[in-house]
């Protein structure tokens, strides 16, 4: 498949009087959209044809949505969604329907790529039965998976979703692109974090090896000197030292 050829749903959860999870730090109907209208906005950029369930935060029908999905003959479908527990709770996780090889798939390649922003929860399956949030992922003809982003209830997680909101948009897309197998932009890699450079250290062929002496009385100096001045000792036979850093050449005679 081609990427121009590629059409996808996403979807933002909740909505209207239902804003699902709230912290101090925002509604997760208007921080699920938010993050929706990013990845739609990068998606068209690149070709990808998308549809949404809701571009303003009213209310959603779960069933209109996956009939939608259906009609329009979408290749996958994305749910965002933002979770909550306690205030150290953190990291991203996808849901999938349960017995669905192509859903499991697709959940797992976008939480590979968002994860790289976020602690991996892994993904897990929607065993339940009911037609509640995850209802989108056994309505859907297309595989579909539901992406709880991050913990709207973490401090953490939400200072790196508001300063790489961008990237982690990007990041759901290029799920999507690796569960087609569909070559992401080359100039617009996952951020990296890079590496330091590494320290260069001269090669001595004496580093590591050790000095002992063949006579007694043998002198030993403080610094690179033949002076009786900078005489601090004598090894006997036998004696020595356990390792040489380095060998220096002092008045035309090695030390």
């Amino acid at each position: 498949m081609k990427i121009n050829e590629l059409k996808l749903a996403i979807y933002a959860g909740h909505g209207g009087v239902d804003p699902g999870a709230s912290s101090s730090y925002g509604k997760e109907s208007e921080k699920a959209l938010e993050l929706m209208l990013e990845a739609t906005k990068y998606a068209r950029s690149l070709g990808i044809k998308v549809i949404n369930n809701r571009t303003s935060n009213v209310a959603r029908n779960i069933s209109a949505d996956a009939k939608k999905a259906n009609r329009e003959k979408v290749n996958a479908v994305i749910e965002i969604h933002f979770d909550s527990a306690t205030a150290t709770a953190q990291g991203t996780t996808g849901f999938y329907c349960d017995g669905s090889a192509t859903s499991k798939s697709l959940a797992q390649k976008v939480n590979d790529h968002v994860d790289d922003y976020f602690k991996d929860r892994g993904i897990k399956p929607d065993t339940s039965t009911r037609h509640g949030r995850l209802g989108i992922l056994r309505e859907t003809n297309a595989p579909a998976m539901l992406l709880e982003t991050c913990f709207i209830s973490n401090k953490d997680d939400m200072t790196t979703y508001s300063t790489k909101k961008t990237l982690i948009a990007k990041a759901i897309v290029h799920g999507a692109l690796d569960y087609f197998n569909i070559a992401l932009p080359k100039n617009d890699a996952p951020e990296k974090t890079p590496e330091a450079p590494k320290q260069t250290v001269p090669t001595n062929p004496f580093a590591g090896k050790k000095l002992v002496s063949k006579v007694n009385g043998l002198r030993f100096y403080n610094k690179p000197s033949w002076a009786d001045k900078d005489v601090v000792g004598t090894v006997n036979k036998g004696v020595g030292f356990p390792t040489v850093l380095a060998k220096v050449n002092v008045a035309g005679s090695p030390q």
